[in-house]
């Protein structure tokens, strides 16, 4: 709030337009942590009181409150961020803004970023672009592949103008899954229907910040290839990467598909494994966290996170009930919406050679593969839809 306050104070006034950017930056921290608005924005008015009536005093009292977490880099960086976000509010940043955020830096010893380039990616010159879906999870094996190859056949079907990007070049499922499509549809001399796809591998580059730079530019060429799709499906690879990280941030939406096994459980959270009760926040709830804060920051939407419970059993167990439980729990601290997902069905995984999905499939029986299985894999992937909401994905039409 003091460095809030020093920002905003920076033109002698505290503007309604800096007041409504802290009160969103406050709401979207609050949504996810147990902070109190009230007292936040009661110091806030502290801070700018103190620099408005005594501008000598009021400002070293803010510094040194700045300045004691300059230990803690991960909050000095956020604060900066908040800093930026507040000098965006009225058009600026203008010239005192910026070099006040650069002495709240020089108190932080961090370095300033221009953010409006490192938290999101321009999609289009000449306007947001596709409403962007991100499959993500830092787990393998949990069916993003599959979920992102569904997901992009069924808009398409449903007549979307749909494009798809892999960022996970080095094991490529959700490109071969497309290969094998495209060769399915020589072999028959058909026009099988396929999104505008893009593979993105990771850069080569010894040091950080050029394969950083370089991995960035391929995401927004890919971009640029498909600013005509209305919607885009990005499939993220397992673990902690640079490309996931672009991926998160620039999602509207974000599936994350977890297996129903309490060891998956432990990618969204830390569970108490005597009390069965939520301990903490794990490293990919806090990165998407990190993500959504960044785009907030940088004025965008929140991400909406929907998360799928894949291989369902579909009997009613003690375990499963638990897993119910102690996911309903993490909707309300975390912030999410839970769907059920993909039921355990050995079609999902005979499909991917052929490059087909249960939507492409004729209603009588295939290759073994009965009317009640694919019936009840095709509604599974119907309830996914819902759940993404596609009528409001009109919203891509006015984008474009």
């Amino acid at each position: 709030m003091a460095a809030a306050a020093l920002v905003a104070c920076t033109e002698g006034r505290v503007s309604f337009g800096k007041r409504r950017a802290l009160a969103e930056i406050l709401e979207s921290i609050h949504t996810r942590q147990a902070i109190d608005v009230g007292l936040a924005n009661n110091l806030f008015n502290r801070f700018t009181t103190g620099i408005l009536n005594q501008p000598d005093q009021g400002r070293a009292t803010a510094l040194s409150a700045v300045s004691a977490i300059s230990e803690d880099p991960k909050s000095a960086q956020l604060m900066i961020e908040i800093c930026h976000a507040i000098s965006h509010a009225d058009g600026g940043p203008s010239t005192p803004e910026v070099a006040q955020i650069e002495e709240i830096s020089a108190a932080l010893n961090v370095s300033v970023p221009d953010f409006a380039k490192e938290t999101s990616i321009d999609r289009d010159d000449k306007g947001p672009g596709p409403f962007i879906i991100t499959i993500g999870n830092e787990k393998g094996g949990t069916g993003k592949s599959t979920t992102a190859m569904h997901l992009a056949v069924g808009l398409l079907k449903l007549g979307y103008r749909v494009g798809s990007i892999d960022l996970d070049g080095r094991q490529g499922t959700l490109s071969r899954y497309l290969t094998n499509r495209e060769a399915l549809g020589r072999a028959m001399d058909r026009n099988i229907a396929m999104p505008v796809h893009r593979r993105i591998d990771c850069s080569e580059a010894s040091n950080r910040g050029e394969a950083e730079r370089e991995e960035r530019a391929r995401l927004r060429e890919a971009f640029a290839d498909l600013a005509d799709r209305q919607v885009m499906v990005i499939d993220t690879p397992g673990g902690d990467s640079y490309l996931s990280r672009l991926g998160h941030t620039n999602a509207d939406m974000l599936i994350t598909p977890i297996n129903d096994t309490l060891l998956d459980i432990d990618i969204l959270a830390h569970i108490d494994p005597n009390q069965r009760e939520v301990r903490a926040p794990s490293a990919y709830c806090e990165m998407v966290w990190e993500q959504n804060d960044r785009r907030v920051l940088s004025g965008q939407e929140p991400i909406d996170w929907i998360v799928m419970r894949n291989r369902l059993t579909h009997i009613d167990a003690h375990n499963k009930r638990a897993i119910a439980d102690l996911l309903d729990k993490l909707t309300k601290r975390i912030g999410f919406r839970l769907v059920p997902g993909f039921g355990e069905r050995v079609i999902f995984h005979e499909l991917f050679l052929t490059g087909l999905t249960v939507l492409d499939l004729p209603d009588d029986s295939v290759r073994g593969w009965n009317n009640i299985s694919l019936s009840h894999a095709r509604r599974e992937i119907r309830d996914l839809l819902l759940a993404v909401g596609v009528p409001e994905l009109e919203i891509a039409e006015r984008r474009l």
